[in-house]
């Protein structure tokens, strides 16, 4: 591809992308240069960025995703304001849209990354769905009272083109709040119009006299002259001779689809089908070409891709006709200039977004691809999807069904008049222009403005970089999220609540100050001078970097140190992955403390960010993988009872919950306890658990109280218990004297708890059954319970041997009846135990969909 760099609009609007954060909507007559532009900054820009567009081919054309599959868009109407509609009459409003995301981790990552969003062919972009963008972006990015959350907005299209598809009902919904149907009458960029850049240097035609037809066309100006030029294209007789080259451009698909199909049939010999390659996740509303293609020597054909070689043989749009056919490729003749081009397959990409862990940059992941020979059928093609074509021959066969923007969309698809063939009549009635668009288009910006406009985005957005990079937010809110899941599981943590809870401080402390530092900067931000010649400025962020960068090195320090572990593998992991989201937040924010460059370049910056690699950073919060404990009195201790422990639970092959957790064993060394009975009162050890376990722990205790001159000390936990109590009693009953609220009456313990405190205390489902009177299948579905809640591990209760059986199973034969996996598990394994399995996916499920 080759760009006009010294185009001066190309480059200005250039620099407004990379240099400054403002919003831009850029847009030109066809054959301006605008799809170049979008490439060129796909290629080139430093900024993390998403494409998206209306339509799947436009995406796919693009380079992106569909606008409603990045954002979970439903294609309902969206109301800004909560309104009540009768129930014939579906809508959404800003609570519906945010309760019905369902971003994982991932996702939300991605939208919390993004700096720039390209919305490709925004003509078609309906006014609603911009607002919800917006609201989204707000929302995820917990930045609402920015425009788009921040994020920095590039509109691409012409509004004198296709217009957004739009149903009468909906209108009549959408009208009582907006007024019209424009991405530029939503609510959010009419308060802040986006800086208006237009292309003018037109590369499809250079013909003078059709250019000014055309911009008569486009602007609704048609004048004496200019309708005299097009009747004088007006030839309903025209028929089109063999290989001629025409394409007839028509307003149905179903029109295009006959004509096409007419002509391949006129044709000799069999046609040969060529079938696409399709893996993975490729959408059918987005194939780029048709899923089985037929051709035939002497068929009319386009091509449907810019040729990637540097020979440059062929663009979108470009005519020939078929001379040979071949398995592995397609050999196609040119008209103008008579050469023979040899054509293979090219493949196009179904894509998502991801953020990289280790450069925290954005990335795209092939989804799926679609591999195809590059061209289509071309006797005929749809206004629609001739969009962004260029034509040297043309039949524009349209009567009298034009749609707003088509007429022009039709006419610029061509490169010359005399090409162009009209075979009904235009009238002026079709040559009209909605005059919103009209009165929107005279927000153009003229280039001397335009650098003046530069000049002072350029100032904000190297102030608005200052900002984000003292801004630590972000860490504030991941150490909030862990603490607040330390918090909901303290029980299967030991040492957890305490340390998250002075992690968050200390970063809130940090934030805040960094806040007041935000309002200092931007105070200077306000002084005539720019931020380069402003010494006291430079200064004062040197002496900044400094200070946070000491700061953030004592909570890394802290991460690296943690002294956090639990016996759950999930909780673990959970508290793993949030750990090291926060690490990966502040090794970001170091590095760029430390490479803090005065010079302000906004490029160089967003350079240096991308080339940022994440620090090795190893935490395991797991109990059975932990390394030994150097914190309590009695470390040689601890380490001698986990080991006991580890032992245990590898012979039996039992998860660690079932025979001591991280508290058990911290009590046995804090409490020294030297008989059974005093073994029982540890917490986690029921009678069935002392009698099975008791005396191995109790060998090891007794041994080193020996060796250490220590005794028991079970009556200060004896002591501790009954004050934790009665605590716990006192704050129970306090509000309810004050309330002068009668003390209920006790509560009736459940069934289920009976069964699952049993169980954590050692005892078997065999065991319970028999002790309680219930059936082994009773005592099972108690446990389902809380499997499901996830206070169970399905690992605490099921070998991995049965596991191994299970899971294919299920995955075989769906979870929607459990009869079919029964029959061919057989009586090795039970309906409850396929129940347990079961009811742990669905507390999985619950999970993926939280996070």
């Amino acid at each position: 591809m080759t760009y006009d760099l010294d185009n001066k609009m190309f480059q200005l609007a250039l620099d407004l992308v990379n240099k400054s954060s403002r919003n831009i909507f850029l847009t030109g007559k066809a054959g301006t240069g605008k799809t170049t532009f979008l490439r060129y900054i796909r290629e080139n820009s430093p900024k993390q960025m998403a494409v998206v567009a209306p339509t799947g081919v436009a995406a796919i054309n693009a380079g992106g995703v569909t606008i409603h599959s990045f954002f979970q868009l439903s294609f309902a109407p969206f109301l800004p304001e909560s309104k009540k509609f009768s129930n014939s009459e579906e809508t959404i409003d800003r609570q519906g849209l945010l309760s019905r995301l369902r971003l994982n981790k991932e996702r939300l990552k991605v939208l919390q990354q993004l700096e720039l969003l390209i919305i490709d062919e925004v003509s078609m972009v309906r006014c609603d769905t911009m607002d919800a963008i917006d609201t989204i972006l707000r929302h995820v990015r917990n930045k609402h009272l920015e425009r788009f959350g921040g994020v920095q907005v590039l509109f691409i299209g012409d509004m004198f083109q296709l217009p957004p598809v739009i149903k009468d009902q909906e209108w009549r919904l959408l009208s009582e709040h907006y007024s019209g149907p424009y991405f530029f009458n939503s609510d959010v960029i009419r308060e802040e119009p986006p800086v208006y850049i237009e292309f003018t240097k037109i590369y499809r035609q250079s013909e003078e006299q059709f250019i000014r037809v055309l911009n008569q066309v486009r602007n609704n100006e048609m004048d004496e002259d200019g309708m005299n030029v097009l009747e004088g294209r007006f030839q309903p007789t025209f028929r089109r001779s063999k290989q001629d080259g025409y394409i007839v451009l028509t307003t149905h698909n179903e029109k295009a689809r006959e004509i096409n199909l007419r002509e391949l049939n006129n044709l000799d010999e069999t046609a040969t089908p060529y079938k696409a390659e399709i893996k993975d996740d490729f959408p059918e509303n987005a194939y780029p070409a048709d899923e089985i293609m037929y051709l035939k020597p002497g068929a009319q054909v386009m091509f449907l891709k810019n040729d990637s070689d540097k020979a440059k043989r062929f663009f979108n749009g470009k005519i020939g006709t078929v001379k040979r056919l071949e398995n592995e490729k397609i050999i196609i003749q040119t008209r103008d200039d008579d050469q023979e081009i040899e054509v293979t397959r090219e493949t196009w990409k179904n894509i998502k977004y991801t953020v990289n862990k280790s450069s925290r940059g954005m990335e795209e992941e092939e989804l799926g691809s679609f591999t195809q020979f590059p061209l289509r059928l071309a006797w005929a093609i749809t206004i629609h999807k001739s969009q962004g074509l260029t034509f040297e021959k043309a039949i524009i066969d349209a009567g009298d069904a034009f749609a707003a923007g088509q007429v022009y969309v039709a006419l610029s698809r061509c490169t010359n008049l005399e090409g162009m063939i009209l075979q009904s009549r235009i009238r002026a009635s079709s040559l009209h222009s909605d005059s919103r668009i009209i009165e929107f288009s005279q927000n153009c910006i003229l280039p001397d403005a335009l650098e003046d406009e530069l000049a002072i985005a350029r100032k904000n957005y190297q102030l608005d970089i200052l900002i984000h990079t003292f801004d630590f937010s972000a860490s504030v809110q991941e150490a909030r999220e862990l603490k607040e899941y330390v918090q909901k599981h303290e029980s299967s943590f030991n040492d957890a609540v305490s340390w998250a809870t002075d992690l968050f401080e200390k970063l809130k402390t940090i934030q805040l100050t960094g806040v007041k530092f935000h309002n200092w900067l931007r105070s200077q931000g306000q002084q005539p001078i720019s931020l380069e010649e402003n010494s006291l400025m430079q200064t004062k962020v040197r002496d900044g970097a400094n200070h946070f960068i000491k700061e953030l090195q004592v909570v890394l320090d802290m991460l690296y140190k943690s002294p956090v572990v639990t016996d759950s593998r999930q909780h673990a992991k959970e508290f793993n992955d949030s750990s090291k989201e926060v690490f990966a937040e502040l090794a970001l924010k170091l590095y760029l403390l430390k490479g803090i460059d005065l010079k302000f370049d906004a490029e160089s910056w967003h350079e240096k960010k991308r080339n940022f690699v994440l620090p090795p950073f190893s935490i395991n919060a797991y109990a059975g993988t932990a390394p030994r404990r150097s914190q309590g009195e009695h470390p040689a201790l601890y380490d001698k009872l986990r080991k006991l422990r580890d032992a245990i639970c590898s012979k039996k092959d039992m998860p660690i919950y079932l025979i001591a957790s991280s508290k058990t064993i911290d009590e046995m060394v804090t409490y020294l306890p030297q008989t059974e009975d005093e073994l029982e009162q540890i917490t986690g050890f029921g009678r069935v658990k002392v009698e099975k376990y008791g005396q191995q722990f109790l060998e090891i205790i007794t041994q080193y109280s020996e060796e250490n001159g220590l005794s028991s000390r079970i009556a200060e936990k004896e002591t501790s218990s009954k004050k934790e109590k009665k605590e716990k009693k006192e704050k129970k009953e306090k509000p309810e004297k004050a309330a002068k609220i009668k003390e209920p009456a006790p509560e009736k313990v459940d069934t289920k708890t009976v069964s699952f405190n049993l169980f954590k205390e050692g005892s078997s489902i065999v065991d319970i059954a028999k002790t309680r009177g219930f059936t082994i299948g009773t005592i099972e579905g108690h446990l389902i319970h809380f499997i499901k809640e996830g206070d169970l591990h399905i690992e605490e209760v099921m070998s991995p041997e049965k596991l191994s059986l299970i899971e294919p199973a299920l995955k075989e034969y769906g979870e929607t009846s459990i009869t079919p996996v029964k029959e061919r598990l057989g009586d090795n394994i039970s309906y409850g135990e396929i129940r347990m399995v079961l009811a742990w996916h669905s507390f999985q499920g619950k999970e993926s969909q939280q996070s």
